[in-house]
């Protein structure tokens, strides 16, 4: 099950940077709404480096620049080997601009749509990776709130969280909800859930908004409830879920049907191996109470490495060497070559 192929990166088109904080722009990753991700070449730095630099028309936008900076904050952060390394930005620049590491591989939804579901494992490794991205972020006070197959890169060392976007601070007020808060209003009146005009800070360590991708939000999203760092616990119990059964553990369907589905439903787990399987149920429980944290989802994911996912011993707690030692034995599924130039 190796990855098939090597992508090369897009030409660079008119207008486009040459270089971005001393370092030379050689193609184009991908673009959306908020900007374009550039690769770049860098002295002495093994592989490329990915630069995102915001759109012009939304350069100007101050709000706007005050989530790209948001982002920024964010993700300079955490320190994960599980997540995309924060290099510098500037987010004061006339256009703003973030490096990081370059993750080459595909995207766990990419690889499971195309090639199937993983297994043995591949699956261990996916799970013991992304619950150590979980413990760093949430060890650095964030909460990510959009872990989905999209945002999971399966590198060649391991899989790697991307896109702190909608990510939040536990305790820091959003900067961006106003924003949000005008594009939620269709949304919030085709589910007949109340208006988020009537929403109050008068807990400023949680979320009250519904922000997200539909059927990968957390029950207490939907119902509109306190966002916290167990909502990330309940994706990582989807996206694992997701790579077993090789589709959306909710299915898929309208927004107001997905609602329904995850408040309501219990999500598929087939082919999930007992140990882990337990563990994902527990992930994805309906009361954020009734969820592990990342710690406890870390060192537990930890203890299934034995045969047939079964628990082979206590383990001390966890820290990078035992995460890595695991994911050298058993992440040996996906062969990643990085892009290759623009012709």
């Amino acid at each position: 099950m190796k990855a098939r192929g090597v992508r090369r990166l897009k030409p660079l088109e008119p207008g486009d940077p040459a270089e971005v904080g001393g370092h030379r722009i050689v193609g184009r990753v991908g673009s959306g709404g908020m900007g374009t991700v550039y690769a770049a070449d860098s002295p002495g730095v093994h592989g490329y480096l990915a630069v995102k630099v915001v759109h012009a028309a939304q350069a100007g936008d101050r709000r706007f620049r005050e989530r790209f900076a948001h982002e920024a904050r964010l993700l300079a952060k955490v320190n994960s080997p599980s997540v995309a390394r924060f290099v510098r930005a500037d987010v004061e620049a006339e256009r703003p601009w973030m490096i990081t590491e370059y993750v080459p591989g595909p995207t766990l939804r990419y690889h499971v749509e195309r090639f199937g579901r993983l297994r043995g494992g591949m699956l261990l490794g996916l799970a013991v990776g992304t619950a150590e991205a979980l413990r760093a972020i949430h060890d650095a006070g964030v909460v990510h709130r959009d872990l989905k197959p999209s945002n999971i890169v399966l590198s060649a060392t391991g899989p790697k969280l991307l896109d702190f976007g909608i990510a939040h601070p536990v305790e820091d007020p959003d900067p961006t909800k106003w924003i949000r808060l005008r594009k939620m209003r269709r949304a919030y009146r085709d589910l007949r859930l109340p208006s988020p005009d009537t929403l109050s800070d008068e807990r400023p360590s949680v979320r009250r908004d519904r922000l997200g991708t539909p059927g990968w939000m957390s029950p207490e999203q939907y119902h509109r409830q306190p966002t916290t760092q167990k909502a990330d616990i309940f994706l990582w119990g989807a996206a694992v879920a997701f790579a077993s059964v090789a589709h959306d553990p909710f299915g898929r369907a309208d927004d107001k049907e997905m609602a329904r589905r995850v408040m309501f439903e219990e999500p598929d787990l087939q082919h999930l191996p007992k140990g882990l399987h337990e563990l994902v149920e527990a992930a994805m429980a309906k009361d954020p109470d009734d969820r592990p944290d990342a710690p406890g989802l870390l060192r537990a994911a930890l203890a299934l490495e034995g045969p047939e996912g079964g628990v082979k011993a206590p383990v001390p707690p966890p820290d990078r060497v035992t995460v890595r030692g695991l994911l050298e034995r058993r992440w040996t599924s996906v062969a990643v070559r990085p892009p290759r130039p623009p012709r």
